[in-house]
């Protein structure tokens, strides 16, 4: 009995050991690959910002934001890359916009339960590196960016409808229309005259 016991044990140990080697080898490839990633990334900024299509605060920016990624994944706060990089967190917002339309990043967008309500927190990120993904990523940021832009019209367009023009909370915008200043018989006679 005890025997049986003791090579439960030592089996038990045996897959412990090889569960922990795999998990290891695991981290390893992953950390690897997140090396890889920023450093393929980091790549592709430095070659838009020679040729022009990056601002050094841009730059500045998307190397910071390549530093945060990690097993966990990436989602730091404008704020927290803000910091990080010496820039205002305006400056975050319109060169991660600028990534968006290269392509370079796509966030999602986090919601969390506080309260009973849903509240915003930071955005997930995913830095993208293949020509191919950037250019479905960079379509798909363009398309959503004309459907805001076209629904955000179409809304105002059927406020406008809608508005009653006679409400004195809106104002006049259109003259009311002005009695004649004239009788109905003298218009009339007028016209009949230009006949002749």
């Amino acid at each position: 009995m005890r025997k049986d016991l003791s090579n439960v044990e030592d089996n038990f140990n045996c897959l412990f050991l090889q569960k922990r080697l795999l998990e290891r080898r695991e981290r390893q490839v992953t950390t690897s690959s997140f090396l890889t990633i920023k450093r393929a990334f980091r790549q592709q900024v430095n070659d838009l910002y020679f040729e022009g299509k990056l601002t050094i605060s841009h730059k500045s920016v998307l190397m910071t934001l390549a530093t945060f990624l990690g097993h966990a994944g990436l989602f730091p706060s404008h704020e927290t890359i803000a910091k990080t990089c010496n820039r205002s967190e305006r400056t975050v917002i319109r060169a991660l916009e600028r990534a968006y339309e290269l392509g370079l990043v796509v966030r999602t967008r986090r919601m969390i339960v506080q309260g009973g309500k849903k509240v915003r927190t930071s955005n997930l990120y995913r830095l993208i590196v293949t020509a191919s993904e950037q250019a479905r990523a960079a379509g798909k940021h363009m398309a959503r960016a004309i459907w805001q832009g076209v629904s955000h019209l179409t809304d105002r367009m059927s406020e406008k409808v809608t508005q009653n023009i006679s409400n004195l909370s809106f104002g006049r915008r259109y003259p009311e229309p002005q009695p004649p200043k004239r009788s109905r018989n003298e218009l009339l006679a007028e016209i009949a005259s230009w006949q002749t």
